[in-house]
């Protein structure tokens, strides 16, 4: 799973995203940094390795978006 987490903030430009407004942008840095913490904290309680996995791709998803956009 490390191998895809690493891929997707190596590719953070090649994300492609939806055309959104300038306040859903602006909603999604400000609530990023609470949201990747609830997610930190869910995958850190959860026993299956495959949903941590997925919760780390969704983390390294939001990061590499939230560089690309905050």
């Amino acid at each position: 799973m490390a191998f895809s987490i690493k891929t997707i903030k190596a590719s953070a430009n090649d994300i492609s995203l939806a055309s959104a407004p300038a306040t859903t942008k602006n909603k999604f840095c400000d609530v990023w940094p609470g949201a990747k913490q609830a997610l930190t904290l869910l995958q850190e309680i959860i026993k299956n390795p495959i949903a941590k996995g997925a919760i780390g791709i969704v983390i390294a998803a939001g990061d590499a978006v939230a560089a690309r956009i905050c």
